[in-house]
């Protein structure tokens, strides 16, 4: 019998909108597509070392993957680097809300009307000719966002992330079956989009607004999953949650519990 295809879920390092005073979708400051912080650099380099450890310790190779966002394609250029391999994008990572710029909800104009106006998100040649070890092959030449959504909703988001959750679970499958080369899996996306796809694969209602219960991510922190096929049934086990131990206690940023909530309640970005 084969082993359980581990799936490594990470959140980007710490970005520019994380250290605005409100950095939810409803705040016209925020960047539609932002960059990583000083301290983030710091994260991405604690990543890079640990990724470049696992990998030279682990006998199966590790498809990298990451949302087309640019402050999870930065992390994952590092984590690349680290690895000796090269990212893929995966389009549906994205975070909630997608790329847009202006401001969606509470604080949009005083009809109610959102300021939210949808960006086209970078496209395969420009993130290929900056992010040199990643893939942008999906990536459509025109860009990875339709600008003509302006903002996607909490439940578009949700509809992608059991996509997501189908996709992992049909690669464990498919590698159980020998169908498929054993290999496991890294993912860097978004503290909102872990969230809502850990709900996905352990069946937590996924609502609306305020939560009942959430999976709180730090920045660059490391989620480690095993995903077991077998006769009697398939299952998830979350071996690591949140681990943070690869970065200095001084650089740790982000993962609060008010600030997931936020980013349903008023749908803003984790």
């Amino acid at each position: 019998r084969r082993a359980a295809m581990r799936a490594y879920l990470v959140r980007h390092a710490q970005s520019e909108n994380n250290v605005l005073r409100a950095p939810g979708l409803d705040n016209a400051e925020r960047s539609a597509d932002p960059g990583v912080t000083a301290r983030g650099c710091r994260q991405m380099d604690a990543l890079e070392a640990r990724f470049a450890r696992l990998r030279a310790e682990t006998a199966r190779g590790i498809a990298l993957y990451a949302s087309p966002m640019r402050r999870c394609l930065l992390t994952a250029n590092a984590m690349a680097r680290g690895m000796r391999t090269r990212a893929k994008v995966m389009i549906d990572a994205h975070e909630h809300g997608g790329c847009f710029r202006g401001a969606r909800g509470r604080d949009a104009d005083a009809d109610g009307t959102s300021r939210a106006i949808g960006e086209r998100g970078m496209t395969r040649d420009e993130i290929e000719s900056e992010f040199e070890l990643v893939d942008a092959s999906d990536v459509p030449t025109i860009g990875w966002w339709d600008a003509s959504r302006g903002c996607e909703t909490v439940a578009e988001a949700q509809t992608r992330a059991r996509g997501v959750a189908r996709y992992l679970m049909h690669k464990a499958r498919a590698m159980a079956a020998g169908e498929e080369e054993e290999m496991d899996v890294c993912i860097v996306t978004h503290g909102m989009f872990i969230d809502m796809l850990l709900k996905t694969l352990f069946d937590v209602p996924r609502t609306r607004g305020k939560q009942g219960a959430l999976f709180c991510s730090q920045n660059a922190c490391v989620h480690e999953l095993h995903l077991d096929i077998a006769e009697d049934g398939d299952s998830v086990g979350l071996q690591v949650f949140n681990d943070v131990t690869h970065i200095p206690e001084e650089a740790r940023s982000g993962g609060t519990v008010d600030g997931l909530s936020e980013a349903y309640t008023n749908e803003g970005s984790a």
